[in-house]
């Protein structure tokens, strides 16, 4: 039987897990890998913690909120609450324009009647008269307050409040001067159907239209003092 020699490692080789490492590359600052000297097998950190990464999301067990989501939540809630109050403000304003021209219109209805020198005659026209100084008393006092509001941003009196004043002010005159403006314009139509007109009967003929033009202005404000309350109810 013959006897194979087995192949002795020379005088500085040294064998190590199936890798040959020189004793003079170790002492020659020769880097050794880590895999050559673990078996020859190549280990990478990841697999020796565990054979699957776990994700953050997958481990809490629920579906992941991304925070872009949340942004776009809370972004579309800010947005409905700045446009319901744009809208607001915007409504206020048109208030506030239609109470200036009813005050403006309603002083003139009310400079033209006094300028006829023998109106308080008519109960009619002395009829005239009183609603349209009543309304500009009221319109002056609603252009302060809302043109405070919209300069400021602060309400003088409290929403709630300040709805139910507008829709019943605005709904009471506009009525009163609906039947005023009719009571005046039959008034001037029955003085008129003499054969001449007069500059007093031209005065009150002038007035009377005033005054249904300030109807007009304040019911307009009374559809939208209506949709604010019926809108916040």
């Amino acid at each position: 039987m013959q006897q194979r020699d087995i192949p002795r490692p020379h005088g500085n080789d040294v064998v190590g897990g199936g890798a040959r490492v020189r004793l003079e590359d170790i002492e020659g600052g020769a880097r050794v890998r880590p895999e050559q000297s673990q078996g020859g097998a190549r280990m990478r950190p990841e697999q020796s913690e565990d054979s699957a990464s776990v994700r953050p999301e997958q481990s809490e067990g629920s579906a992941r909120v991304r925070p872009e989501q949340v942004n776009t939540v809370s972004s579309g809630a800010s947005n409905s609450d700045g446009q319901k109050l744009l809208k607001g403000e915007r409504l206020k304003l048109w208030g506030f324009i239609f109470r200036i021209c009813a005050m403006v219109v309603s002083f003139l209805s009310s400079v033209l009647m006094v300028s006829v020198s023998d109106f308080h005659v008519f109960p009619g026209l002395s009829y005239v008269l009183g609603i349209a100084i009543i309304v500009v008393v009221y319109t002056t006092v609603q252009v302060g307050i809302k043109g405070h509001e919209l300069r400021t941003k602060e309400d003088v009196i409290p929403p709630k409040a300040a709805i139910w004043i507008d829709f019943c002010g605005d709904q009471f005159l506009a009525y009163v001067l609906f039947s005023s403006s009719s009571t005046g314009a039959t008034l001037s139509i029955i003085l008129s159907s003499g054969v001449y007109m007069t500059v007093g009967l031209q005065l009150v003929a002038a007035s009377v239209s005033m005054s249904v033009l300030t109807c007009i202005f304040l019911a307009f404000a009374a559809l939208i003092s209506s949709y604010c309350l019926f809108a916040n109810i």
